[in-house]
């Protein structure tokens, strides 16, 4: 339909957003990158990792799994932590803005609890589900480029969320 970089497609994106929740979902089911390759949910397993707490000091503090896979980019998405499915912006792949080139996948729970802690812990396997593709993976000049637009990423996940 549209491509990301043309002119029209941002107006239409912004445009879409304002109308409210039947635009909304109709923009988030047709024009958003990836989402008609993942019209199935993608189930991913791994083991949480300690990480370097880049999330916590930027103000998105994260969950670190391994990862091994070829998909990457920025994903709506949940985590099952404590028998419950948590909404979460999820990260998945390489880490250009630090020179991180090994692929791995970061979980940035949106309303994550201290009690949640002990489901956590470093080796322990837990299931991360990626329901929509938000955005690629980008290269940031400064951290705090990457912080603005992991906050832009992480409101655009809460209002859609909301309009569901």
């Amino acid at each position: 339909m549209f491509k990301k970089s043309n002119p029209t497609f941002n107006f239409l994106k912004k445009f879409l957003i304002i109308l409210g929740k039947m635009s909304f979902r109709w923009y988030t089911r047709t024009s958003l990158e990836y989402t008609e390759r993942m019209s199935k949910e993608v189930f991913i397993k791994g083991k949480v990792v300690e990480g370097r707490k880049l999330g916590t000091k930027l103000g998105f503090p994260t969950i670190n799994v391994v990862y091994k896979g070829d998909v990457s980019g920025i994903f709506i998405g949940e985590i099952l932590l404590g028998g419950k499915w948590k909404r979460a912006a999820v990260h998945v792949g390489r880490k250009p803005t630090i020179n991180d080139h090994e692929p791995n996948l970061e979980v940035h729970v949106l309303s994550f609890k201290k009690e949640m802690e002990r489901e956590v812990v470093a080796g322990k396997e837990v299931i991360v589900k990626l329901l929509n593709k938000i955005r690629d993976t980008e290269k940031f000049k400064t951290l705090e480029e990457l912080k603005a637009k992991i906050s832009e990423d992480v409101e655009f996940i809460k209002n859609w969320y909301n309009q569901r």
